[in-house]
């Protein structure tokens, strides 16, 4: 005995085949999908209470929101500026004390040429005497 199968009938077989799988992944797909909205509804009424004192005061929660984050962000500015102002203000006093250290070091050169001078005509005295 011989059995043959046509091309029609192959194709219907591969059809029904992918009917079962796509069904088969529909089914365990729903059965998740009610797991999750049953927990989600236990948790929901579990909450119930604090759900509901939640809700009147959403209005006010979203003002205050909106206010800590405009706070926010005029702080980060003024943080912004003042750490702008400290690094020119201490660049400004480094080069004022460079200014200051250069104008030491010249009066110091200065004054040691001064000395240097006044030694020198007090030891020409000694030495003519001598």
């Amino acid at each position: 005995m011989q059995a043959s199968i046509t091309l029609n009938q192959l194709g219907i077989f591969i059809i029904f085949i992918l009917i079962l799988l796509v069904g088969g992944y529909a089914f365990v797909a729903l059965r998740n999908l009610n797991s999750l909205i049953t927990e989600v509804k236990a948790t929901f009424l579990k909450n119930k209470d604090s759900i509901n004192q939640i809700i009147p005061n959403i209005n006010e929660i979203s003002a205050n929101t909106a206010q800590i984050s405009n706070d926010l962000k005029i702080s980060a500015y003024e943080v912004g500026e003042a750490v702008r102002t400290i690094s020119h203000e201490t660049t400004d006093t480094v080069l004022t004390i460079n200014e200051t250290a250069d104008y030491m070091a010249k009066y110091a050169v200065v004054i040691g040429e001064i000395i240097k001078t006044v030694m020198d005509l007090f030891s020409s005295g000694k030495n003519k005497s001598a």
